[in-house]
């Protein structure tokens, strides 16, 4: 397969990932009880919203991300000398291994993400003395009238999300212009609802807070769509590099193995790349060691966090990686 092919196989897998992503978050937000949400804040339980408001198992997000994984280990057929086809096995012990570590680490990621968020939505309630009930409706989102389901909550949200969230409510209640102009920067902002704001700027005085509330309202809803896209992006990319991974790994494990696999880092090669995985592309490394970046840190495969690559290195990655075998 050529680059843009693979780089095409990965997209048409993340539309999966990224509904089972916000599906799991609207189940959840659609069973939560507000009075039990109440409850808990008012007693500042956090450890009971988290379990309250837990995402659960992810299953179809697991089972997507699997999908991928596989699909990367048979994304080419590598023939042995003499002929032989070397097949991809997701069932081997190391493949299991992987999904299985993938899947836990994804979920702790998860969780403590909205952990964060929850912390943070609770804490600026507080903070600008509103009700438990506001903070509540906050925290898991009003009802639409037009769709009937929540809206416009922190539930799937990180806490830097959370905090981007809170901080946009307080610049349009802020009544300074300054600082809502600064709202008027953010890009995931609905624009729909800019007038509102700027009329609120011409007037010199605070967006109400029922305007204030549907506009943060969207915003958090775009934020959860931007962070829904950035993890099937991350995480598909990252099954299928790992599942193709693994395809050499159990070539170099065949009774009569190559002289030596060679992997070789490849970038998009437009400006979106990262600067550090620019400066990587055309990298050369056996197949059991790992590329480097610029910054050091290391990666078996692009969107590979085993080493301990950080977000930085990993979060919307669109590189890939060619192999070269030699034989005897």
């Amino acid at each position: 397969m050529t680059e843009s092919e693979i780089l095409a196989a990965i997209e048409g897998l993340e539309p999966a990932l990224q509904r089972a992503y916000l599906d799991q978050i609207r189940s959840v937000v659609d069973a939560a009880t507000i009075a039990e949400v109440e409850r808990l804040i008012e007693e500042q339980n956090t450890q009971g919203l988290d379990t309250l408001l837990a995402l659960g198992a992810f299953a179809l997000l697991i089972e997507a991300i699997r999908t991928a994984y596989i699909k990367g280990g048979r994304s080419e057929v590598i023939k042995a000398p003499g002929g032989r086809p070397i097949e991809f096995d997701p069932h081997s012990d190391q493949s299991q291994a992987w999904l299985k570590e993938t899947a836990e680490a994804l979920r702790k990621e998860i969780a403590d993400g909205q952990g964060d968020a929850i912390r943070t939505t609770v804490a600026a309630g507080i903070n600008r003395g509103q009700s438990v009930r506001e903070t509540a409706l906050d925290v898991v989102g009003r009802v639409s009238a037009q769709t009937g389901n929540r809206t416009g909550g922190v539930i799937g949200l990180t806490g830097n999300d959370a905090l981007a969230v809170t901080r946009a409510m307080d610049q349009l209640l802020s009544g300074d212009p300054a600082q809502m102009k600064q709202y008027m920067t953010r890009i995931d902002r609905d624009k729909r609802l800019d007038r509102i704001v700027i009329e609120a700027i011409e007037a010199n005085k605070p967006v109400s807070k029922a305007d204030a509330t549907r506009i943060v309202g969207a915003y958090a809803d775009r934020k959860l769509k931007a962070r829904a896209e950035m993890l099937a992006r991350t995480e598909t990319l990252r099954a299928y590099n790992a599942g193709w991974n693994q395809l050499y790994q159990d070539l170099a494990r065949q009774p009569v193995a190559p002289v030596s696999i060679e992997k070789i880092w490849k970038s998009k090669g437009d400006m979106r790349v990262r600067h550090t995985h620019a400066t990587m592309t055309g990298q050369k490394v056996l197949l059991d060691q790992p590329f480097r970046s610029p910054k050091g840190a290391l990666l078996m495969y692009p969107g590979d966090g085993s080493l301990g690559a950080g977000w930085d290195e990993l979060a919307n990655c669109r590189c890939t990686v060619s192999y070269r075998v030699k034989w005897k």
